[in-house]
């Protein structure tokens, strides 16, 4: 409901379009895109997913793994998105249930595994308790990994440009054609992605 600036999507209880907020922690800045989980709006998923570092794929604990779940991750694959995290939420309705995590997250595991994305992470929560979104919590100490948000914070976003192929948009050709340099060119721009070094 935060970010369901549409009353229809108050009113239907879903999300339509995508909607953006902007939060900072001391560690680092997020812009956060809401987007629709609907089928139907699954084109305004593939519009908000297609420009993130990373995506949280969330799962109703109840429900686990549905066919629109693997839908959505298999874009999020073909987007090539970096790291994909699934949020196991409302955990506080299966009574903090180990087993039930454990199964969403093989299954994820599984599929994630035959459609090549290698940087999953899981993690259970409760958004209305706040467990494990921004505090530990007491009702999940089986659980050994990180927070919500400290996953969020210590995922590597700069270094995965490093490792992309080399891009730099050219801004400007210097040509001085000077007497010493009379077949130089010079390009200029901002390196995108990759790496360069002389030789």
């Amino acid at each position: 409901m935060l970010t369901d600036g549409l009353s229809a999507e108050r009113e239907q209880g879903i999300t339509i379009d995508v909607a953006y907020r902007y939060f900072a922690t001391p560690k680092r800045k997020f812009i956060m895109a809401d987007c629709p989980g609907h089928e139907q709006y699954t084109r305004n998923m593939v519009t908000g997913s297609s420009t993130a570092n990373a995506a949280i794929i969330l799962i109703d604990a109840r429900h686990g793994v549905l066919a629109q779940t693997k839908r959505h991750t298999h874009i999020l694959g073909l987007l090539g998105i970096p790291h994909l995290i699934v949020a196991v939420n409302k955990m506080d309705l299966v009574d903090y249930d180990q087993a039930t995590f454990e199964a969403i997250r093989s299954e994820m595991d599984e599929y994630c595994a035959k459609q090549g994305i290698k940087d999953l992470i899981c993690t259970p929560m409760s958004a209305l308790t706040g467990d494990m979104v921004t505090i530990r919590g007491e009702n999940m100490d089986w659980y050994e990994g990180n927070t919500l948000l400290e996953t969020l914070e210590s995922l590597s976003v700069l270094d995965d440009l490093d490792e992309k192929p080399f891009r730099m948009p050219v801004q400007l050709v210097n040509r001085p054609q000077t007497e010493d340099l009379p077949d130089y060119r010079g390009f200029m721009g901002t390196i995108a992605s990759g790496t360069v070094k002389v030789g």
